[in-house]
């Protein structure tokens, strides 16, 4: 199959690296594949651009692809499109973001021949409504990817699309980088012994990722657990007012280990963890940081948030709490006090992200819809 991906941003984000990823992945498995998305601005070096070029996939970036609608660069966009999609004749068009969903949908059903839109959504806990919404979906979709069934009921509910035109297909991660055979944990860095129980959370430090319930909690644990370690993996602009301060004001700034920032060494810093707590999803609403921890053996602490629950099984491959601070404590504390089970719990969420978050498996999955919307249109012709 010729396939066009298209990316309406130029930054390096959780869906921009699964929208990249999946690309890559079908090119691996034969297809002609085309990636387009924005061009950074001047003088920037990390990208999405970069980072794909960097990974052998040359992407396209003469289209504005604004990230947000802007009328001007949108009817830009729709024309050059057209005659793009017309010259390469692609059979299938892959978009991922709301804005290259209304520019591409309308540049494919403008032609004669009317490429099948695909559009991948990446929100666990249900689309945003409106006009745009609704005129893209029931419109210019001809299938539609989701993470979650949360999503996929909420849409069908909504009558965006049938239940015939809506998959579900899991994000995956990189099964190579977080194999827990592989990578060795950096303990040793933040003066950590190997036997030591220790927590961690991975996120931006920002006040709606509800560190006071986290800081509250540590707190409870401190006084049955003294030497307990929670780290911290991550930052942000107000990291000394959301955690750090607070901490030190609530006596427990010693057992919180604030590690910044991880590119290089994620996965080993990750890998220091025992369980990690993650109660608030990010940007990223496929929540790839949990994704990442149950490939490397690593139970999860979650909130009964969003698509969570979908994700982790409660007491099989991790814990599913309405966090209050009493309910985290009690769920740091049983992780610390049930090594056995707790052991268990990562082995089986090592074993669901080898099944399901498989870039391989996400693939064919996703090229098994790529038949079914193409003999579809096929089946339409002959009707």
């Amino acid at each position: 199959m010729k396939i066009l991906h298209i990316f309406s941003n130029w930054k390096w984000t959780g869906p921009a690296e699964h929208a990249l990823n999946l690309a890559l992945q079908l090119r691996q498995h034969g297809h002609d594949v085309t990636f387009a998305c924005a061009p950074p601005p001047a003088g920037i070096t990390e990208s999405l651009q970069a980072v794909a070029v960097a990974r052998g996939m040359e992407p396209v970036t003469h289209f504005h692809l604004s990230k947000h609608i802007h009328i001007w660069r949108n009817f830009k966009d729709i024309a050059a499109l057209r005659r793009f999609m017309k010259k390469e004749r692609f059979d299938i068009v892959h978009t991922h973001m709301p804005n290259d969903h209304l520019v591409a949908g309308m540049a494919a059903r403008s032609l004669f021949s009317r490429i099948p839109v695909i559009r991948s959504c990446y929100e666990g806990d249900g689309v945003q409504g409106g006009l745009r919404t609704r005129m893209t979906m029931s419109l210019m979709t001809d299938g539609l990817i989701t993470i979650s069934d949360l999503t996929r009921n909420q849409l069908i509910a909504r009558r965006y699309l049938s239940a015939d035109r809506i998959w579900k297909v899991d994000v995956s991660v990189d099964l190579d980088r977080f194999n827990p055979d592989r990578v060795r944990n950096n303990r040793a860095k933040f003066n950590l012994q190997d036997e030591a129980a220790v927590g961690g959370i991975v996120a931006r430090v920002q006040k709606h990722r509800r560190f006071e319930v986290i800081l509250e909690a540590m707190q409870m644990v401190m006084k049955e657990v003294p030497f307990f370690k929670l780290m911290v993996i991550g930052r942000g602009t107000n990291i000394q007012e959301i955690a750090v301060k607070p901490s030190q004001n609530m006596g427990i700034r010693t057992n919180m280990i604030f590690t910044g920032y991880k590119k290089e060494d994620y996965a080993e810093t990750l890998a220091c963890l025992n369980f990690k707590v993650f109660l608030m999803p990010g940007t990223d609403g496929a929540c790839r940081a949990v994704r990442e921890a149950m490939a490397l053996k690593i139970p999860v602490i979650a909130a009964r948030r969003g698509m969570l629950p979908e994700i982790i099984q409660h007491e099989v491959d991790g814990l599913i709490i309405d966090d209050t601070p009493e309910n985290l404590y009690h769920a740091i504390l049983y992780m610390i006090e049930h090594p056995d089970h707790r052991l268990m719990m990562g082995e089986n969420a090592a074993r669901k992200a080898q099944l399901h978050f498989n870039p391989v498996a996400q693939a064919q999955k996703v090229e098994d819809m790529y038949r079914q919307v193409l003999e579809r249109k096929k089946e339409k012709k002959k009707s």
